[in-house]
């Protein structure tokens, strides 16, 4: 349900040119400082518990909700990274093809404490792998229960992550 894009960068250094009186010659230096693709694993997926008949919307918060869903990236210790997601998914009914439209939220932290996670106010965010090369995300939802139909529900709810 969940698709994950990994970017890697790759940085070419400079090059240099030099010429002599009547011939020309050509030198290049390249250098090339490969850097670890980021690993997004998925520790939990979403849980939105039991909905009650008469509830109107369901939350699910990032950062105090145990229903919340967990991923971790691993990649190059203390390295800035770039975090970019949907916050906005239209989930379809498998059986009777009906929207639901899922608000999505994302806080995270250095270390695996959820309570201590941070909401993310930008989308982007940048933020900096811990010592070990790990960040956790917890990923929270808000959606109408008006009118929705019983059922399985799909959709792509996307994470992007990029070194800076």
């Amino acid at each position: 349900m969940t698709y994950i894009q990994y970017i890697a960068t790759l940085i070419i250094a400079t090059s240099t040119l030099a010429a002599q009186q009547d011939k020309s010659t050509l030198e290049l230096h390249i250098s090339a400082n490969v850097v670890d693709q980021i690993e997004v694993i998925t520790i939990a997926d979403i849980d939105a518990g039991i909905v009650l008949p008469g509830e109107e919307e369901k939350i699910i918060s990032p950062i105090t909700d145990a229903g919340a869903g967990v991923l971790r990236l691993e990649g190059q210790a203390n390295s800035s990274i770039q975090v970019s997601y949907s916050q906005q998914v239209t989930m379809t009914n498998l059986l009777t093809n009906t929207p639901l439209l899922m608000n999505y939220m994302l806080s995270g932290n250095a270390e695996n404490n959820q309570s201590s996670s941070l909401l993310f106010t930008t989308n982007p965010a940048n933020v900096t792998l811990n010592a070990d090369g790990v960040f956790y995300l917890w990923v929270g939802c808000r959606f109408s229960l008006t009118g929705l139909v019983p059922g399985q529900y799909d959709g792509d709810f996307i994470v992007e992550v990029d070194y800076n």
